[in-house]
């Protein structure tokens, strides 16, 4: 759906500036961004609204886009998947409820696991060079980490659901998936 319709935006547009030097897979790749960036908002605040959890549910958008953009991971095949299931996540992990111990244990976990894997699944999803990746390793560890200061349950969570995105297991023959 969100495909089809970014497709029929960037054919709009270009149609309509036919001398643009943006080829139309793309401006199709920009309005794909786009139109997943405002449905993904739309559908979690309608959500969180409906649950009284908008705070909580833009706090958990907010965490887990800030450690993706510098971690990477897992993208699913579909835009309508990814919408609707960082929507529905986003108002439920606020239920969560952890005990500190939990709280430490999932971020020694989530640093870990950053540590060893991000950033993953990056190198088309970005135009930063690979040299620069150990800054994006230690960036997005130095972020798991501040929770070890700000003790948030929520951070802890929406993180290790971020960080689980970042496992790539080797395929046969070596390869990572």
């Amino acid at each position: 759906m969100v495909e089809r319709i970014s497709l029929r935006l960037a054919h709009w547009l270009k149609s309509e500036l036919p001398d643009h030097p943006y080829s139309i897979a793309r401006l199709q790749f920009g309005f794909h961004l786009m139109l997943n960036t405002v449905l993904t908002l739309l559908a979690a605040v309608i959500l969180g609204l409906l649950f009284g959890t908008l705070k909580e549910t833009m706090l958990v958008l907010l965490a887990f886009g800030a450690l993706r953009m510098i971690s990477g991971g897992y993208h699913f095949q579909s835009a309508v998947v990814c919408i609707a299931g960082t929507a529905i996540a986003s108002v439920l992990l606020p239920r969560v409820d952890l005990s500190e111990t939990y709280i430490n244990t999932i971020n020694i976990v989530n640093l870990v696991l950053t540590i060893i894997f991000s950033p993953s699944r990056i190198n088309e999803q970005t135009r930063i060079p690979t040299k620069y990746f150990p800054v994006l390793k230690i960036g997005s560890s130095v972020l798991v980490a501040s929770n070890f200061l700000f003790q948030s349950q929520l951070l802890a969570i929406t993180w290790l659901i971020q960080v689980l995105s970042l496992i790539r297991l080797p395929k046969k023959g070596g390869e990572h998936g």
